[in-house]
This record gives structure tokens, C-alpha cells and sequence, in this order.
């Protein structure tokens, strides 16, 4: 059965997106979707790329089960590596060769590093850069040497997707490796991993050579149990 949505409703959520709808013939429509959009991008639903949204890094659950299985992180600290990769001059293969030849190198980008890293979910941080997030469950965990190899197979899968004679893609490629001590809850993991991948990404672009870029944050978030004895 059809639900209506009354007038004083359609006008909040028109207001959620003002410059999103202020041309739409269905603003109501358009702003709806958005809303779903964003809720499906928390609770981990892939994007059309294969890639999760920042938003279940930052504000949903993609963390939880990894604190929750790793009782290590009360004592020695809750560890994840990571691999970004950003696709060096992204805005010229969209104007070469097409908003879909560019989808469909972001897309090869997101297979490759699940195929090289499994287990290790894969976050859109923004635009045409990408995380390979090698969390505890995953067995994995990030080395120098991981740089060369993920170039080499990034560059291979790329230029499948390519047009034939276009130039094969370079990366700019950052690696982590975060530490956290004591996390208090599995909440607080999420906007400190976003925040460390965006420092690293950062670092990586300002001077290349960083190698493999090591984090501790301490945050003593437990309380030791008092002895009753």
C-alpha cells in the first residue's frame, strides 16, 4: 500500500538538500533517495564501484566485529594496516576517453585490491582515491615491500580496462600502519582510522618516499579493574 508523506515532512526534507533539488522536478523524490543513499553507504552496502562510502568508516558499524573478535586490542593495542592508492591524473582520463572509461578504472582499481588483499575491506576516501584497510581478521598485515607488487598489479589491471594504445596508468601509493591503545569502544575507531589514512594519503602526496609510515595513538580508554584481594 502506497505512504504519504505530508506536507510539513516533504518541506524538512527538502531542506536536508538545498542545492541538490533546488532543480529538480522531484525534489521530494531526489532528497528521499539521497537520505537512502547515505543510510545504505553506514551500514556498509557497497557503492556501484564495489567500494564502501567514508560514511561506514566514520559513522557505521565496518569496525565493529573487528574490535569485538580482537581481544588483543584491550591490552597491546587494537593494530590495522592500510594500503591507498590514488590514480595519478584521473581528471585526464575522464576528458581522453569518458566519465565511463573512468568508472571502469575506478572499478578495476577496487577488484584489484580485493583480489591482492582478501578479507581487507576497500573504502572510497574521496574522489579517485581508494583504501585496502588490512584489519585484524583478515590475517594480513602491511610491508614495504607491498608497494612495488600492488603498483605492478594495479598498472596491469588498469590497462585492461584502458582503450587499446592509451598510456598505463601510474599511482600515487601510501602504506600505514595504526596502532591504537586502549580503545574505550568500537566507535571511536572509525573517525581516528579515517583521520590516519587522510594524514598518510596526505604525507605520501607532499613528499613521496615516506615508506611505510608507522602511527601509535594512545588513548587510554580502559580502566584497570580494581583488586579486590
Amino acid at each position: 500500500m502506497p505512504y504519504a508523506i505530508d506536507e510539513s515532512m516533504a518541506t524538512e526534507l527538502v531542506a536536508l538538500y538545498p542545492r541538490l533539488v533546488q532543480r529538480s522536478p522531484e525534489p521530494v523524490k531526489l532528497a528521499l533517495q539521497r537520505l537512502l543513499d547515505e543510510e545504505h553507504a553506514r551500514r556498509g552496502i557497497p557503492d556501484a564501484l564495489g567500494a564502501l562510502n567514508p560514511l561506514a568508516l566514520q559513522q557505521g558499524a565496518l569496525l565493529k566485529e573487528e574490535f569485538d573478535l580482537s581481544t588483543h586490542a584491550h591490552h597491546a593495542g587494537w593494530t590495522v594496516g592500510a594500503l591507498i592508492a590514488d590514480v595519478k591524473g584521473m581528471i585526464h582520463v575522464n576528458a581522453r576517453h569518458g566519465f565511463p572509461t573512468g568508472d571502469a578504472v575506478l572499478r578495476a582499481v577496487v577488484t584489484s585490491l580485493k583480489d591482492q588483499l582478501p578479507g581487507a575491506p576497500v573504502v572510497r576516501l574521496l574522489g579517485d582515491h581508494l583504501a585496502a584497510l588490512l584489519v585484524p581478521t583478515s590475517s594480513l598485515a602491511v610491508t614495504e615491500e607491498l608497494r612495488e607488487s600492488a603498483r605492478t598489479r594495479l598498472v596491469a589491471d588498469t590497462r585492461a580496462v584502458l582503450p587499446e594504445g592509451a598510456e598505463p596508468l601510474d599511482f600515487t601509493l601510501a602504506l600505514l600502519e595504526l596502532t591504537i591503545e586502549q580503545p574505550s569502544h568500537w566507535q571511536v575507531l572509525g573517525p581516528l582510522v579515517w583521520a590516519e589514512l587522510e594524514r598518510a594519503y596526505t604525507l605520501e602526496r607532499r613528499g613521496p618516499g615516506e615508506g611505510l609510515q608507522g602511527r601509535r595513538l594512545q588513548l587510554g580508554g580502559f580502566v584497570p579493574a580494581r583488586d579486590e584481594g
